[in-house]
């Protein structure tokens, strides 16, 4: 699935909703920016890092907190936070959830690997194993890695 501007990803059991604001197509490849709301205490990914990409993070609503490399964080509405190519990384949102924008440069496929990690999860009563998604996320070697 490739998502077009207005594409919504919601995940009924996680309480997530990822709406695209833009896409590889819509900025010719430079970056893909989505909406991302999380639940209260939502549940962080693994520890993880973008080969080729760098990310900013403009919190709307609620906060985030995580690590970026060795650094703990907590961010609420208004602060941004860049994470660079290689940095590990990984955030949840707190007890008030949140709303933030997620933007990732330059596009590469990460708006399919998005829609990968979703159908996954959709096709598997979305619950899927650590297997199943692994499975997706191996698929897309520039946009994702395991730290």
């Amino acid at each position: 699935m490739t998502p077009e501007v207005g594409t919504e990803l919601i995940n009924p059991l996680a309480g997530t909703k990822t709406v695209f604001t833009a896409t590889a197509t819509s900025t010719d490849g430079d970056y893909v920016e989505i909406e991302a709301s999380y639940p209260p205490n939502s549940t962080p990914p693994p520890l993880h890092m973008h080969p080729s990409q760098d990310e900013t993070i403009t919190v709307l609503a609620g906060s985030l907190t995580g690590l970026r490399g060795d650094e703990e964080f907590t961010i609420s509405v208004g602060d941004v936070l860049e994470i660079p190519r290689g940095v590990p990384h990984t955030m949840n949102a707190t007890g008030d959830g949140a709303v933030f924008r997620w933007r990732t440069a330059p596009a590469l496929r990460t708006g399919e690997m998005y829609c990968a990690r979703w159908e996954v999860a959709r096709d598997n009563d979305w619950s899927p194993g650590p297997m199943q998604l692994f499975e997706v996320i191996s698929g897309f070697g520039d946009e994702f890695c395991l730290c």
